[in-house]
């Protein structure tokens, strides 16, 4: 498969959807359900994640978070590009239903990495974590998974506007 212009525009609109999602659904999670993991007396995510609490490392998390996750959405749209044509062909609520669905379960539920809120972290993590984190951290999930899904499926193809008659 050449890469094109239209492969160059799908592989960023999956970057501006991810970018966007992660920064969005973290932020209104954060504020409404997780900033205690984070932040306070003894915050459960402090044990291994850099945290406020320590703001010479949460400087360091707050400098690479955009460029990290512009790599990693970088690497996803990358994925992606072998289901280029079949994704073209579907129509809107296929497309976001899919990746709603496939960048929930790849990027978060699924993930080789444990989390408090994925299911490596219920066979690997202590349970203290899981206990106080498995359902609420699911929020914020679900929430990004829905607003990549719905900005990758909206926007990932030009949609034709209303067709020219042909001369003739």
């Amino acid at each position: 498969m050449a890469f094109s212009k239209n492969h160059s525009r799908f592989v960023l609109i999956i970057m501006l959807a991810h970018t966007l999602s992660y920064l969005i659904a973290g932020g209104v999670s954060y504020q409404l359900v997780t900033k205690p993991f984070w932040e306070g007396q003894n915050p459960l995510l402090s044990a291994y994640l850099r945290t406020p609490g320590n703001p010479e490392l949460w400087n360091f998390a707050m400098t690479w978070q955009i460029p990290v996750q512009i790599l990693r959405s970088l690497l996803l749209g990358l994925a992606l590009l072998p289901l280029y044509k079949t994704l073209k062909e579907w129509g809107f609520i296929q497309r976001f239903s899919f990746l709603s669905i496939l960048f929930f379960v790849f990027t978060h539920l699924a993930s080789a990495a444990p989390s408090p809120a994925n299911l490596e972290g219920l066979a690997y993590m202590k349970p203290e974590f899981i206990k106080l984190g498995f359902f609420k951290m699911q929020i914020e999930m679900v929430l990004y998974s829905l607003f990549v899904g719905l900005i990758a499926a909206k926007w990932l193809f030009k949609t034709d506007s209303i067709s020219k008659p042909s001369k003739g």
